[in-house]
């Protein structure tokens, strides 16, 4: 969802403020970094919105979906026909686009959440390789700065930003696939739509460039021929990573079903059930540890419970993945779940998706130990 906003106000952006971003650019600069400095103000401060503006605005600015929006169309906009009315608003924006596509990811690169986990330590390599081949790109992107360039220097410069662009799709298949493959349906579908958008745009640029030495060669015909089987492709990517998650939540279920089926080691308690049935204790309930985990927003979380005499005395958070940001929100639902274990607890606004994962591994837990 957040890609579709980004995308749309990218879009809105230029058609609303073309001209004026091309007269005199330093204005929309100036507010680009004021957003970007906001944003890692509000991740060091640990504070998170909430409602609509947490859910899908404020990651447009911390999760770069607007500035990699910006990027996209930077990349489309020499994959058009020449002389067609994409290439001519977008071509002569290009620069610009890329300035303000560069100062709004800084609010991601320079996100402070969760900087130094272990388990990321590829993708904030990939992020630091990205920053570095970057900044030229961003300083080169200035009139000013072009001018002064030798014009070959500049364009052998500028061919960076073809593994600047394929460092981008790396760095979303990291960030995404992990919770695809925990069966988390957003992540997946983050990754088949910009698997549509990245793999296009890699045939289709080296098709506009083989067009404009071959006049016979009709471009626009085969550009959306590879759609189709870029489309295609992505759907085999989906299927995949749906048919992958299934499969491993399918042997999860089994291993708690052989778990439940496993002789009580420890006292088991009367069959009891709060009024509206939502969760009983059986016969079956064994005593011991349990511990489940669920994707969040951006990384796994493992919630673990303690059962004595068929009652849960115990809900911790051993491992959490997961954004920082949103940790006290989990902990929250975690106190709740203490007072009443066999309540219904709802998730939080702003933090969804972290929230849920809390329930979603609490619930799992507590079909291994019996408690439905």
């Amino acid at each position: 969802m957040v890609i579709f906003i980004s995308l749309l106000t990218a879009v809105l952006f230029v058609l609303l403020f073309e001209k004026p971003l091309k007269k005199n650019p330093i204005p929309f600069y100036v507010i680009s970094a004021i957003l970007s400095l906001a944003t890692i103000i509000i991740q060091a401060q640990g504070i998170v919105p909430g409602g609509f503006v947490g859910e899908y605005i404020f990651p447009m600015f911390s999760k770069a979906g607007l500035g990699t929006s910006f990027f996209v169309l930077v990349m489309y906009a020499s994959t058009f026909k020449n002389g067609s009315e994409p290439i001519k608003l977008l071509m002569p924006l290009r620069g610009q686009l890329s300035i303000i596509a560069s100062i709004l990811t800084l609010g991601h690169v320079f996100s402070i959440s969760g900087i130094f986990s272990p388990e990321k330590t590829l993708l904030y390599i990939l992020s630091v390789i990205m920053f570095i081949i970057m900044i030229p790109l961003f300083v080169t992107s200035f009139i000013l700065i072009r001018k002064k360039m030798n014009p070959k220097a500049w364009k052998n410069l500028q061919r960076f930003a073809y593994i600047f662009y394929a460092f981008i799709y790396c760095h979303i298949l990291l960030l995404y696939t992990r919770g695809a493959l925990r069966g988390d349906a957003r992540s997946t579908l983050n990754i088949f739509t910009y698997s549509i958008i990245f793999l296009w745009y890699f045939i289709c640029r080296p098709m506009k460039a083989y067009s404009t030495k071959h006049k016979d060669f009709d471009f626009d015909r085969c550009r959306y021929i590879s759609l189709i089987a870029v489309v295609f492709i992505s759907l085999g990517i989906y299927g995949g990573l749906k048919s992958t998650a299934a499969n491993a939540s399918n042997l999860a279920k089994n291993v708690i079903v052989e778990s439940a089926d496993e002789p009580a080691q420890g006292e088991g308690s009367e069959t009891s059930a709060d009024e509206d049935g939502a969760k009983e204790i059986s016969q079956a309930v064994t005593d011991g540890v349990y511990s489940a985990t669920c994707f969040g927003y951006a990384g796994d979380i493992t919630v673990e419970i303690k059962v004595e005499n068929g009652e849960v005395v115990d809900i911790t958070l051993p491992s959490y993945e997961d954004e920082d940001d949103y940790k006290h929100f989990s902990e929250d639902v975690i106190e709740k779940l203490k007072q009443e274990p066999l309540g219904d607890v709802d998730t939080v606004s702003g933090a969804t998706f972290s929230t849920q994962a809390v329930i979603d591994a609490y619930n799992d837990a507590l079909k291994q130990a019996g408690i439905k």
